[in-house]
């Protein structure tokens, strides 16, 4: 009767620990979700910051607003292959 006692003991308790396991799971699987709805966001606005830019680049003629982008690009290449 002791051994069956701690048995089911032994079963609740590990039976509470995985329970606790996996809303630590879901709770972190939630937290990246929202990073990364986050993050979707704000590329998202970046872009659209962009393309405003480059608009206004358009009508008022400013080439070098884009010639800066594309410098800014090429300089990005070089810090990354440095």
């Amino acid at each position: 009767m002791v051994a069956g006692a701690a048995v089911i003991f032994e079963v609740q308790r590990s039976s509470r620990s995985e329970a606790r396991k996996e809303e630590i799971r879901r709770q972190e699987i939630q937290a990246i979700k929202t990073r990364s709805e986050e993050l979707g966001m704000e590329v998202q606005l970046l872009a659209q910051k962009l393309e405003e830019l480059e608009q206004l680049a358009r009508k008022r003629g400013l080439a070098d607003i884009l010639n800066f982008r594309h410098a800014n690009v090429v300089e990005d290449k070089k810090s990354k292959s440095s």
